[in-house]
């Protein structure tokens, strides 16, 4: 019946059974008989009709004006929903670390904003994993991988880390040629990365697990890190990400180049139990396919 009615509607609207026949894609004859079924089920007449116009009797009038905003109301639900399935509009809400998005994501983000006019992008920026549970979020971007079974990861890339120090700096300290040349000069140690995990560039299994003790800066914030080691005070290491303007330009410069620390794996991740959006999904394959870590 529920159909029935919603055709009735569309029959109406449509103004003829032929137009409706076409915008329905839906024979002439079908539309007459399931009219037709319409009026046994209410035991009245609801069309008076001829073979090419109808007019509303006032049961028809009555059914109408009181069924239309139920089924157009249906049917814009049902039109949201497959917006949203399609994942060509709709809203999405990302959780990021600050740096990361500073430094290499806010670029494909945007490419991806102009690309997809109708995505409504609510970025939230947090280090703070305990958020993610209370923020409603559809997923976030992590640095390292989570220790949580509840979570579903995708790893989208893989950032560098590196020593590096002001030109200035290094100038005021004897020639570094090995790790172990560390323990003679002043550090800036930045978390997460207390402990310093370095690696040959040619040869991997040939690593050195290096612990600042005599730290000139301990520091929670990479940019301000990276500031410090712009400003002469020292040597740090950073992800690579953070300091590629720097390198350029010359006001910082790689430490011992022929290593570096250990990779920082990125992930998306989002609750196993919940299902991620088609357009959520497709933000995610985006960055993972153009972002440049």
């Amino acid at each position: 019946m529920h159909d029935n009615i919603s055709l009735f509607v569309a029959v109406i609207e449509a103004g003829s059974f032929k137009s409706a026949s076409k915008q329905l894609n839906i024979p002439s004859s079908t539309i007459g008989r399931r009219i037709r079924n319409l009026e046994d089920e209410f035991s009245c007449k609801l069309l008076s009709r001829n073979s090419h116009t109808f007019e509303m009797t006032r049961e028809g009038r009555k059914l109408y004006e009181n069924a239309r905003f139920h089924v157009n109301s249906l049917d814009s639900i049902a039109n949201e929903l497959r917006d949203d399935v399609s994942g060509d509009k709709g809203h999405i809400k990302l959780l990021a670390p600050t740096n990361l998005v500073a430094s290499c994501i806010h670029e494909p983000l945007s490419n991806y904003l102009k690309e997809n006019p109708k995505i409504e992008l609510e970025l939230e920026l947090s280090n703070a994993l305990t958020s993610f549970y209370s923020s409603n979020a559809d997923m976030a971007i992590r640095v390292g991988k989570q220790e949580d079974s509840n979570l579903t990861q995708l790893k989208i890339g893989t950032i560098k880390t590196v020593l590096v120090a002001s030109p200035v700096y290094l100038q005021s300290v004897d020639k570094l040629e090995e790790p172990k040349d560390l323990e003679k000069v002043k550090v800036i140690v930045v978390e997460p990365l207390t402990t310093w995990e370095l690696y040959h560039n040619s040869h991997l299994s040939e690593n050195i697990c290096y612990k600042p003790v005599s730290r000139r800066v301990l520091i929670n914030d990479l940019n301000v890190a990276k500031q410090f080691a712009v400003n002469g005070l020292g040597i740090t290491l950073i992800p690579l990400t953070e300091v590629k303007d720097e390198l350029e330009s010359g006001k910082l410069i790689r430490v011992l180049p022929n290593w570096h620390g250990k990779n920082r794996d990125v992930y998306a991740i989002w609750y196993r139990r919940q299902l991620l959006s088609t357009r959520a999904s497709r933000l995610i394959d985006y960055l993972k396919n153009n972002t440049i870590f």
